[in-house]
């Protein structure tokens, strides 16, 4: 069953976070503790909106974004999306974004927005699944800490 993210999943979601970052081609150790402070601050903004694949009670999947205003309309910004391990290539990642994508549609969202790390299978799978890169942007990250 997919259906929108309620706050009583946040330990659920967390740990498929945890176990698909874990995976490769990933490999990132996160904890049970960090993996649901992620989830609980991406989820927290009045303009936050999630989906879960729930299978007998147990959450395999998660989808956290938020609506945000843009220039031609609302565009719904995805800041994580995993699927436990076990699904992949099974067609739950697909029918998870489907799903979003039409009930977004309803609400007047106009397009659908991520960063991904090329050459990675989520780029694959983002791209199997309708979304364009855009040559014109660049990703900029910054440490702070200068010394």
């Amino acid at each position: 069953m997919i259906r929108r993210y309620q706050p009583y999943d946040l330990d659920g979601a967390a740990e498929v976070f945890m176990q698909a970052f874990h995976a490769e081609p990933w490999c990132e150790n996160w904890t049970a503790e960090l993996s649901g402070t992620r989830i609980k601050e991406l989820m927290s903004a009045p303009q936050s909106v999630g989906y879960v694949y729930e299978d007998n009670g147990e959450i395999k999947a998660i989808l956290c974004g938020r609506i945000l205003t843009y220039l031609h309309g609302a565009e719904y910004v995805i800041d994580e999306f995993c699927v436990s391990p076990e699904l992949h290539r099974s067609g739950i990642g697909t029918a998870v974004l489907d799903y979003a994508k039409q009930e977004l549609e309803r609400e007047g969202v106009i397009a659908m927005a991520l960063m991904t790390a090329k050459s990675f299978p989520s780029e694959k799978f983002y791209i199997k699944n309708g979304f364009e890169g855009n040559e014109d942007m660049v990703f900029m990250y910054r440490v702070l800490d200068d010394k």
